[in-house]
């Protein structure tokens, strides 16, 4: 039947990177308003780390909107939630569970956005007139969204608006931010705001215990078989 589309297609992946000469001005964005970030890392680590990708390199490893060295991108997100399941993401997606030693390695933190300044709505419904779907925000290939990144960037965005791979909200709910990459010069505030523990049981994660803060007394020591 003409015009009919090949079911098989329809499995493929659609998204593409932008093409040569694309005009990037009239892109959706949205400006920061000095609203709260929220990021779960690491105790024992900073924050405002802007992670990249090796200047030249084909863009298969590194975080999905990765800029290229010397630039780097920082992760940020609307709520704790988001924060949380963005860090545990594929297990918990899964089971909605965390063994409570990896909870208690995390914290989440809180940094105030910069006012005013102008980020890529990839979620804008006006993105997918420059070439830009939902799947940007979800595909494996990190390629793509990485080449995205490196367009907005070259046109003076100060990062990504999206909408997080392992959550299921539709709307924007996360900050991808441009900067130097690596640790910034001038230090950027940052504040604890929930440990690993409270923070997974405040987004509706179930925490199993371990073992992993349990003295001798909670076991029982048995006589190995002969």
């Amino acid at each position: 039947m003409t015009g009919a589309v090949d079911p098989a297609h329809r499995t493929d992946v659609a998204q593409q990177g932008p093409p040569d000469g694309l005009d990037l001005a009239g892109f959706p964005a949205v400006e920061s308003r000095g609203t709260t970030f929220y990021r779960a890392k690491r105790h024992d680590r900073g924050a405002w780390w802007f992670a990249s990708t090796p200047a030249g390199a084909d863009g298969v490893d590194g975080g999905r909107f990765d800029l290229a060295e010397p630039r780097g991108t920082c992760y940020w997100a609307d709520s704790v939630e988001v924060a949380v399941r963005e860090r545990l993401a594929h297990h918990t997606l899964h089971t909605n569970t965390v063994f409570a030693g990896r909870a208690r390695e995390m914290v989440v933190v809180a940094a105030r956005a910069s006012r005013g300044r102008r980020f890529a709505d990839v979620t804008d419904p006006a993105a997918v007139r420059s070439g830009v779907g939902a799947e940007l925000q979800t595909m494996g290939d990190y390629r793509v969204p990485q080449a995205w990144a490196r367009a907005f960037d070259a046109v003076g965005f100060a990062g990504v608006r999206y909408s997080t791979r392992f959550t299921s909200a539709s709307a924007a709910n996360a900050w991808a931010v441009f900067g130097s990459a690596g640790v910034p010069r001038r230090p950027r505030p940052e504040r604890v705001h929930r440990d690993g523990i409270t923070a997974c049981r405040e987004s509706g994660i179930r925490v199993l215990e371990d073992g992993s803060s349990a003295g001798p007394e909670r076991f029982t020591i048995v006589a190995p078989p002969r």
